[in-house]
């Protein structure tokens, strides 16, 4: 091939390469978000009625809603309901309803079926009206930014987005029973960690560590020197040892992880990654 040709490959080559490199993200759909009892909240209207609601990616609702809230709300029950378990084992019946016009932020939902959040214990123990759940949030690349004020959530289908949000292509992440789940690398060994906004503390089972420590399930709280998330080092970390039911993890990231990091989720393609925020954020 002669050299000429070769020359105006590799231009040609590095060319489409740089463009593709340089393709800018899509404006992503923002919802403002404060943190509020330790979990990250929005203000939102659902048939134009007003609601105050947490997020979180470690429900696999779409919405839930306390039965006293729904009251309010032009809501519809369909007459089915489920029941499940919550991480301490408790039973939980609820109501399933059909709304319409949810707006929180840029995200919106023109029809969709919902939760009662029933009792007053769990997540109906909050004192926000509900929360909206990864039913809702899965479809799309998460960018958790709480000392931004905000979540930026991004098509399935752009490229580049943990790149330039969380400076990683990140490492990966599995869908396990509807819940996000990674292995972190630690001094004690390997963790299966659940991620979850909905989760006011970041949470250890004692019995993940029972053979590694000594006296493991007679500590309070437990800090891992050396802890590894999706290949990048987050260590110290502290833990709040806990007995807990389900999900079948190890650990629970929860509000404290988030507070203190940019998390970048993206379920669709097993991503996750994340960069600490900016002193004083």
């Amino acid at each position: 091939m002669p050299s000429t040709i070769r020359k105006a490959g590799f231009v040609l080559a590095f060319v489409l390469g740089a463009a593709r490199a340089a393709t800018p993200l899509p404006d992503p759909m923002r919802v403002p978000i404060r943190l509020e009892h330790g979990l990250p909240t929005t203000q939102a209207t659902i048939g134009g009625k007003p609601v105050t609601l947490f997020i979180d990616v470690g429900n696999y609702q779409v919405v839930g809603l306390k039965t006293d809230v729904l009251a309010r709300l032009p809501v519809t029950f369909t007459g089915d309901a489920e029941s499940w378990r919550d991480a301490s084992g408790r039973l939980f019946t609820s109501r399933i309803f059909r709304a319409t016009g949810l707006v929180a932020g840029r995200l919106t939902a023109t029809q969709f079926d919902g939760n009662e959040l029933v009792g007053d214990a769990g997540k109906a123990g909050y004192p926000q009206d509900g929360l909206i759940g990864f039913g809702l949030l899965g479809r799309y690349q998460m960018v958790f930014d709480e000392s931004g004020g905000e979540l930026r959530l991004y098509p399935a289908s752009a490229e580049g987005v943990l790149e330039a949000e969380c400076g990683s292509v990140g490492g990966p992440l599995r869908l396990e029973n509807g819940v996000m789940v990674s292995e972190v690398q630690t001094g004690k060994g390997p963790l299966r960690v659940q991620w979850d906004t909905g989760a006011a503390a970041d949470v250890l089972r004692p019995s993940a560590i029972a053979s590694r420590v000594e006296d493991a399930d007679l500590l309070r709280r437990f800090t891992f020197q050396r802890f590894e998330v999706a290949g990048q080092p987050a260590g110290p970390w502290k833990f709040m040892l806990r007995q807990f039911t389900a999900p079948d993890v190890d650990a629970v990231l929860g509000s404290g992880f988030f507070a203190r990091h940019v998390v970048c989720l993206d379920p669709v393609h097993g991503r996750v990654a994340f960069r600490q925020k900016k002193t004083g954020a």
